[in-house]
């Protein structure tokens, strides 16, 4: 029912929910302190519903759904119970309902839901205020919300669509690590340096996707990341050039370097653990450009290592 699946999430939404819970707590005492005893229990009873979502919110992406899902309805009750006893504060509870269902819910869902819900939220509305002024205050904060959402969806899709990083990595996509490979190329003939290639196998990536699931899996592989960049030099580059396969190439570097780089990757991997598989692994062989080889040459060459490194772990 919500996006969660559609949009990255942080801990900034455990806080939104903890906000939440706390203001349902803060109402429960406001009637407690002002003597309305008969209103206490609505509020009392949503604040622990809320801080159960909370909870939930930290959990698999299931549970986050199931807490999106209580906190919107908890919340429509404490919103249709506050504009029942209000009257000069009533307009802004008004706007409370459709910002929420925004914030949990997707831009199409939220909006469906805000029209939907329109006329209950007129018909709780109490006070002094004019019925096209309460209907236009509502329309308009529910568009806005849909709106903004729309945007920052929007925005998402063409970052991930023009950042030259793998998505689920902190390394080059497929399209950029080949078109790098070439430009390292021209640059080596043109500098006459020497340039080489670690291509990189990680066979533990197709162990924890089938044993422990596409979590284990993505932080595999985002440890493996880290763990070769600290082995590395500001100017060698780490791309991604299939599932498990990775390349690191590294300008102005022979074969005897590239294997010290190669043995150092090794050693920063061993002393890196997770919880689930123990220590990293990874199979990693040097490649270095021989003189006057051609690029497509030394690309194929590239490629016969890697499917030779897969082979040897079928």
């Amino acid at each position: 029912m919500s996006d969660y699946d559609n949009m990255p999430r942080t801990r900034l939404y455990t806080l939104f929910y903890a906000w939440i819970t706390l203001l349902t707590v803060a109402a429960a005492l406001w009637h407690y302190q002002m003597g309305s005893f008969d209103r206490i229990l609505l509020p009392a009873a949503l604040g622990v519903a809320l801080l159960t979502a909370a909870l939930m919110s930290l959990g698999t992406a299931a549970a986050k759904r199931t807490a999106a899902v209580i906190t919107l309805l908890a919340s429509y009750l404490l919103c249709a119970e506050m504009l029942l006893h209000s009257d000069k504060n009533a307009l802004l509870w008004l706007g409370f309902p459709p910002v929420l269902s925004t914030l949990l819910l997707t831009t199409r869902r939220a909006l469906t839901l805000n029209l939907l819900m329109a006329p209950a939220w007129l018909l709780l509305l109490k006070g002094t205020w004019p019925p096209l002024v309460a209907t236009l205050s509502y329309l308009s904060i529910s568009l806005v919300g849909a709106l903004t959402r729309w945007e920052m969806v929007r925005q998402l899709t063409l970052d991930k669509l023009t950042s030259p990083f793998d998505p689920e990595c902190d390394a080059l996509s497929r399209d950029m690590i080949a078109e790098h490979l070439p430009q390292e190329y021209e640059r080596a003939k043109a500098l006459g340096r020497r340039l080489s290639v670690l291509v990189i196998h990680l066979p533990q990536l197709e162990m924890a996707h089938e044993q422990f699931g596409a979590r284990l899996r993505l932080e595999l592989l985002q440890s493996f990341c880290r763990a070769a960049r600290r082995s590395c030099r500001l100017d060698d580059t780490l791309g991604r050039t299939g599932d498990s396969l990775l390349w690191m190439l590294l300008p102005g570097t022979d074969e005897n370097d590239a294997l010290m780089t190669r043995n150092r990757l090794l050693t920063t991997l061993d002393d890196t653990t997770v919880t689930e598989t123990g220590h990293l692994s990874a199979q990693v062989v040097a490649c270095t450009l021989h003189p006057g080889e051609s690029l497509p040459a030394f690309e194929q060459r590239l490629r016969i290592k890697e499917r030779a490194l897969m082979d040897s772990t079928t």
